[in-house]
């Protein structure tokens, strides 16, 4: 069973990313209200300094660390490999996505292939953890790690290609137009390479 505390710091999370994405004041007024109360029920359940608490739980306002992007590996029998056509600029990307509270990798992995592709996986192995500003994708504002889980196929699922418009599996012959945002062709290159046994320990670049 979830702790209290790992539920309130899910809700928390969930409020500084609506703050960060709100579009009016009244959206913004409300999840820093219900920030607010996470951080007022924290303080009285377990005795947490305010202002520790916020310096903590607030990533604006406290200690930064790299945001965690996981990626899922996901190849069929005919050594194809699984991509998601990305809403935000029509190009091709592996599904996957920033990590989420509440959530291990691997349940992020699987998670975001059944949200963005229609495709149930089970996770197997970890292949790499990449630093992103180590590999050629464009700059970002983030400082961002980034890391592939090689998933197993079991079949469909639903989807509700929120973020994506479309999903199928790829040739290593056939790469679609990459979302270089998300991936890189070295870095599928690198898949194709764990696929076919020329890579076999995990990679930490």
């Amino acid at each position: 069973m979830e702790s209290p505390l790992n539920l309130l710091k899910q809700i928390q999370a969930l409020s500084e990313q609506g703050q960060h994405f709100a579009h009016n004041d009244f959206d913004l007024t409300r999840y820093k209200e219900i920030e607010q109360l996470c951080f007022n029920i924290i303080e009285n359940l377990y005795s947490v300094d305010p202002n520790q608490l916020h310096l903590e739980m607030h990533e604006q306002n406290g200690y930064k660390t790299p945001k965690v992007d996981i990626r899922a590996v996901v190849f069929n029998d005919k050594n194809q490999l699984l991509f998601v056509k990305e809403k935000i600029d029509g190009k091709w990307s592996l599904p996957g996505g920033w990590a989420d509270i509440g959530y291990t990798p691997s349940e992020v992995a699987v998670k975001e292939t059944r949200e963005e592709a229609g495709v149930k996986v089970e996770a197997t192995k970890l292949l790499a953890v990449l630093d992103k500003r180590c590999h050629s994708h464009p700059q970002d504002l983030y400082y961002i790690y980034k890391i592939f889980i090689e998933c197993k196929y079991i079949g469909k699922d639903k989807s509700d290609f929120i973020e994506t418009s479309d999903a199928g599996f790829f040739s290593h012959d056939n790469i679609p137009s990459l979302s270089t945002p998300r991936n890189t062709i070295e870095q599928i290159n690198m898949l194709f390479d764990f696929k076919n046994e020329i890579l076999t320990t995990p990679l930490i670049d």
